[in-house]
């Protein structure tokens, strides 16, 4: 019987049915990024439900249960989503995923960001599980030409408002506005709560009426008078992009529908 025993666990460990690593990722386009990667050698915990806040969020105690098993976590910088260390084992590898030469910490809203994230992860993974590495990079490569084929649709759906300009609530779509020849004019807050002076506003508005910028970028769920102020004076529209995706909706819920979707609100209202 205990031979017997041994036999099914080794069969079980070389025919890869042993039991997924548990990686924790913050939020939900970078899990599903690192999802995508990994397969089915790993079961990916999402920390930061949709909708929820990246800065202020705090786990459910049923998430704090789960992240106790996790022998990996991707972030994207300490200061970003750092805080969730504290909830972690000791012995859990935290691997924040932010490069030198990427401006802001959202670096997954456009696809070169979302492949540089899909190289780092299949790095990782592969040096912390050699054995699995072929398999790793098998679905590395399966992403990258997903990804290729994801920005050439960008393109084209961007293509006829190309030089087009918008102003954006949080410092977030400089990338993506830059990878497909869009202008931002302006960004109303710094990104941790700072929002322009009421004479910085002034300008705004007259710098705004001049260039006939009307779209203001918004967060699905943010809220702000200095913003609804500016739309009002330059007869604007607010447009509502979503940054966190949804595993709920199928638009949105899984890492390259979520880019498409973003880029297909984005060219409907700068075309309007």
């Amino acid at each position: 019987m205990r031979r017997l025993g041994l036999f099914f666990a080794v069969l079980l460990s070389v025919s890869g049915f042993t039991k997924p690593v548990t990686i924790a990722v913050s939020v939900y386009p970078v899990a599903n990024i690192v999802k995508q990667v990994a397969g089915p050698a790993a079961a990916v915990e999402t920390v930061i439900p949709p909708f929820a806040n990246p800065h202020h969020f705090s786990p459910t105690p049923s998430t704090a249960v789960k992240l106790q098993s996790a022998a990996l976590f991707f972030g994207v910088t300490p200061e970003f989503d750092g805080w969730i260390r504290k909830f972690l084992p000791e012995e859990t590898k935290v691997v924040f995923l932010k490069g030198k030469n990427q401006p802001n910490e959202h670096i997954w809203l456009y696809p070169e960001g979302g492949k540089r994230i899909a190289k780092a992860v299949a790095e990782i993974l592969s040096k912390t599980y050699p054995e699995k590495a072929a398999l790793f990079q098998q679905n590395l490569k399966r992403f990258l030409n997903s990804m290729d084929e994801t920005s050439r649709k960008l393109a084209r759906v961007l293509a006829p408002v190309r030089g087009a300009a918008f102003i954006q609530y949080h410092p977030a779509w400089n990338s993506f506005a830059a990878a497909y020849g869009l202008r931002i004019l302006a960004t109303i807050s710094n990104g941790h709560g700072k929002e322009v002076s009421p004479r910085e506003l002034m300008n705004l508005i007259q710098k705004a009426r001049a260039a006939h910028v009307k779209v203001v970028v918004m967060g699905l769920h943010k809220s702000s008078r200095t913003a609804q102020t500016l739309i009002r004076e330059i007869h604007g529209r607010e447009l509502r992009l979503d940054a966190l995706g949804n595993p709920e909706d199928p638009g949105r819920n899984c890492y390259q529908k979520l880019l498409f979707y973003n880029a297909q609100k984005l060219a409907e209202a700068l075309h309007d």
